[in-house]
């Protein structure tokens, strides 16, 4: 892909430093600002700024404005744990009313951190009291792989809407291996719920859902998140990666119109293009054959 591309990616920044989803919702598509698409394109532009590739100070520019957006998003009630959306209601969005959860926190320290925005001690803090109080001891016991010590997805209990998702999981190990947290009951459970999952070699790509509640592409989506927890230190995810690379069949992951996210329902349908177009991006740039386990890749999710 050329600086041509790269064009593109930074052109679809939002005036107020977010990357735009779209939402599908019957035959109406929405505009979407989140933390989660913006966190995540601000940790691939710190990848492609890392590069040597050229065009560095836009990028961190680029990077910049979208952390902005991102502390916009952290909770006002619980500070260190971040939302899907700003707390407050001006940028567009589907949903109103979400709880800070443990995917986007994750995705936020990750992105904080990379740029230097924030640090390790800060970070450790917010696992500690944020994500930590999510680890359960008990576990629902329709679902197998599910370990205690594995989170559930928003920091507050709801019962049958807050479910454990093996993706918000591997986010929560990719933090934990990044913050020298490992041992942390959320980390270690978290971990042992991805292990458990591909030593059962359950049918993930039949179970779909079942997994990640939150995440309609089950096996794509997973396996870039158990990549990045591995290539920042989760290594014993080894066999999770296996495990998924053997049912991934045709599957594109940076397909541009893949659907990315859903409610844990399974509707409505978020795509994010600018996401998907900045992955490829930074594929080509690094080692388009090892998408999400070069550590240079780490901003992949």
């Amino acid at each position: 892909m050329s600086l041509a591309d790269l064009h593109r990616v930074l052109a679809a920044q939002c005036a107020n430093g977010a990357f735009a989803s779209t939402v599908t919702r019957g035959a109406e598509r929405i505009e979407d600002h989140s933390c989660f698409v913006t966190g995540s394109v601000a940790l691939l532009l710190h990848v492609l700024a890392s590069s040597g590739r050229g065009e560095r100070a836009r990028l961190e520019r680029a990077r910049e404005r979208a952390l902005d957006f991102v502390e916009a998003c952290e909770s006002p009630q619980l500070p260190g744990a971040f939302c899907f959306y700003p707390a407050d209601d001006r940028s567009p969005r589907v949903v109103y009313g979400l709880a800070a959860d443990a995917d986007d926190t994750a995705v936020a320290w990750l992105a904080l951190l990379a740029a230097g925005r924030r640090g390790i001690a800060a970070a450790r803090k917010a696992f500690r009291e944020c994500i930590g109080p999510a680890s359960r001891q008990l576990v629902p016991g329709h679902a197998p792989w599910l370990r205690p010590g594995a989170v559930r997805t928003f920091l507050l209990e709801q019962g049958r809407d807050n479910p454990f998702d093996l993706v918000v999981n591997a986010n929560v190990a990719a933090l934990a291996a990044r913050i020298g947290e490992r041992d942390h009951p959320a980390a270690v459970g978290a971990r042992a719920s991805l292990r458990a999952a591909a030593c059962g070699r359950y049918d993930a790509r039949r179970l779909g859902r079942r997994l990640t509640p939150f995440y309609p592409c089950s096996v794509c989506e997973l396996r870039l998140a158990v990549a990045r927890a591995i290539a920042l230190g989760a290594a014993e995810l080894a066999p999770v990666l296996e495990w998924l690379a053997e049912r991934s069949g045709d599957d594109d992951p940076l397909r541009q119109d893949k659907p990315l996210y859903c409610n844990d329902h399974g509707q409505p349908l978020w795509r994010a293009p600018c996401l998907q177009q900045a992955r490829r991006l930074a594929a080509s740039w690094r080692r388009p054959e090892a998408i999400g386990s070069d550590h240079h890749l780490e901003g992949i999710s």
